[in-house]
């Protein structure tokens, strides 16, 4: 998002395969990133890129409940090759077969 571009929704998006993922400006504010789908941005063989890059101050946007891989002052779940899950509720998972 270009700065000035305030008060908007990026929601329920696949962004994949592109240079960077979805980027926030320096100053940008009241956005709302909620349930995107954005990895391999940049695909793998291209130069470093990131999934969600926040510019923007920290809590002046809403960035939840995305899927990510890299990220940059935005909470970026770990995902890996069978999807999303929580660190946390694996090692409960783990505790629980003991």
């Amino acid at each position: 998002m270009a700065a000035g571009t305030n008060d908007n929704e990026i929601e329920d998006n696949r962004v994949t395969g592109n240079t960077n993922g979805i980027i926030l400006a320096p100053g940008v504010v009241g956005n709302v990133v909620r349930r995107n789908f954005v990895v391999g941005n940049p695909p793998p063989d291209d130069a470093p890129g990131v999934d969600i890059r926040n510019g923007a101050t920290v809590g002046a946007n809403t960035i939840e409940d995305n899927v990510c891989l890299t990220a940059v002052n935005a909470p970026c779940p770990a995902i890996d090759k069978r999807g999303p899950h929580d660190k946390d509720k694996n090692k409960d998972d783990k505790k629980d077969k003991k």
